[in-house]
């Protein structure tokens, strides 16, 4: 399983980055080498803090986007580079998106239509009273209509939930509906990983001021914490094996021109 996230400072190496189309400014973190890209949508800047009801200009302007995106990231010399198609989120209840998953295959549709040359991540997404139910309901309703046109999918209603059981469940759903596919998972816990990591082929996380409070009781603050931080992050993943020794290694000596 892979592990996609974006370092506090763009002179850390990390081989999988993940970006969002709501901050330009991650484009910095593209070059170095970068191995494999995704393209977040932003649900959480839009549906979250922001508490917008549709995207920006609308589904087809988002869309566009993120396509854009992608175009700027390709020309900058990575080879992988996955944009996520735009979905609505049911998992914020303080701003819940009416019919989040039709409004999600519509986006789907649209996405596939006019885009077909994009290697897009399809979204599967859920509500939030009936997770399991409804992720399965929307993989059937994506396969009837013929929309599962990528090999990348992700299950995206997992952002907000910090419960191990329901992220397993939902991993071995999409695993067994979707045998033939590359699944990636959205902001799960770390807790969840080994539980997971059988059925999916990615996830991402970028809480990584977490590691300083465990490090040092309280969150990152300034550069030199943020560094002991990450330090106890890459250490995390080579003890779980989900970062190779060389990369590892590499990772480490790149903090040695501001640590």
């Amino acid at each position: 399983m892979i592990i996609y996230t974006r370092p506090h400072h763009t002179w850390m190496w990390y081989p999988y980055i993940i970006l969002s189309v709501t901050d330009p400014s991650s484009l910095s973190y593209v070059g170095r080498d970068v191995r494999s890209i995704i393209i977040d949508v932003g649900v959480h800047k839009i549906f979250k803090e922001l508490k917008l009801q549709e995207y920006p200009g609308g589904y087809e302007r988002w869309v566009y986007k993120v396509t854009l995106m992608y175009y700027v990231v390709k020309g900058r010399g990575v080879h992988d580079v996955r944009p996520v198609i735009p979905d609505y989120p049911s998992d914020y209840p303080e701003n819940p998106v009416k019919d989040n998953i039709s409004k999600t295959i519509r986006n789907i549709e649209y996405a596939l239509d006019n885009y077909p040359q994009i290697p897009w991540i399809i979204p599967i997404q859920g509500s939030n009273d009936s997770p399991r139910t409804s992720v399965a309901k929307c993989v059937e309703e994506l396969m009837r209509r013929g929309l599962l046109r990528s090999d990348y999918v992700a299950i995206a209603s997992t952002c907000v939930t910090r419960s191990s059981k329901l992220l397993y469940e939902l991993a071995k759903i999409g695993r067994a509906l979707l045998k033939d596919k590359k699944i990636h998972m959205f902001g799960t816990t770390m807790k969840a990983w080994k539980l997971i990591d059988k059925y999916i082929d990615s996830t991402d996380t970028v809480n990584h001021s977490l590691m300083c409070k465990e490090a040092l009781g309280k969150m990152c603050s300034n550069v030199e914490e943020y560094v002991i931080g990450w330090k106890l992050f890459l250490d995390k993943l080579l003890k779980m094996e989900y970062i190779t020794k060389e990369d590892y290694e590499r990772a480490i000596n790149s903090l040695s021109r501001k640590s």
